[in-house]
């Protein structure tokens, strides 16, 4: 059966809606929404994200980023579960296998959901407005004898100092964020370095195992369930529902 819709002016009685709960460059940023502990095993709740993602499109597209701090995980049609990168070895995705990555957005115009069950150690999900994805890539020409991660190395501390960057995504919950021109958005895979530098030198040159953090998005789930990593086998995969995820998408591609 179809799971229940969201209906915004039911999750406003029920849950606690905080806005502005972030800050980029100085302006608002974010909705959190705590959903009570006796229905978060309840419907609409206990969704697939993906209902999230069609269910609150507006608020997405309002306030850029949506955090569900400690929902359970419903990993239905996850396109990808990212862990740390040694545990991707077998893949060609650099998604899956590099520590950091250069600001980007997912599906544009399209929102991406990440859900995490457990904290993560060793990773965190860096945020910025398409001015901070400009200064990323201005320095990362200036200076072409870096890599990646040593550009983060550089910007994330500095991005968080100067107000132009957040890091989210670590801690269990949902987490849905805007690829649109609404908010400009951009994000990345980074390191947590501070946990990464307290490990001794030996330690740190080992592969670490981390949460996985379940990525959804629709078109991914469309298009790209099984290239995005080769191994996701065959769990957590609802065909009706992604059906319906597919019928959505087509009345949204034509409302655009």
């Amino acid at each position: 059966m179809p799971q229940a819709a969201l209906d915004w002016g039911q999750i406003e009685r029920d849950c606690a809606v905080t806005r502005g709960v972030y800050a980029l460059d100085g302006r608002p940023l974010g909705l959190r929404i705590e959903v009570p502990l006796h229905l978060q095993q309840q419907a609409p709740y206990n969704s697939n994200a993906y209902v999230f993602l069609q269910g609150l499109r507006a608020q997405i597209r309002q306030y850029g980023v949506l955090v569900l701090p400690d929902l359970p995980l419903n990993p239905c049609n996850y396109t990808l579960a990212q862990r740390s990168p040694h545990e991707h070895g077998y893949s060609r995705n650099p998604y899956l296998t590099d520590l950091c990555q250069a600001p980007h957005q997912d599906t544009p115009p399209y929102p991406t959901a990440f859900w995490l069950s457990a904290a993560r150690r060793w990773s965190a999900t860096w945020i910025m407005r398409a001015a901070g994805a400009q200064r990323y890539y201005a320095y990362a020409q200036a200076h072409p004898q870096l890599n990646t991660l040593q550009i983060h190395r550089v910007l994330v501390p500095l991005s968080l100092a100067q107000g132009w960057g957040l890091l989210l995504n670590q801690m269990p919950g949902l987490l849905l964020i805007d690829n649109s021109n609404a908010s400009g958005l951009y994000h990345a895979r980074t390191c947590n370095f501070a946990a990464l530098d307290a490990l001794p030198p030996q330690q740190a040159q080992a592969a670490h195992s981390d949460s996985p953090m379940y990525a959804f998005n629709e078109v991914g789930l469309q298009h790209y369930i099984d290239q995005l990593d080769e191994r996701r086998g065959p769990a957590h995969r609802d065909a009706a529902e992604r059906e319906r995820t597919l019928a959505f998408m087509q009345t949204e591609q034509l409302r655009d």
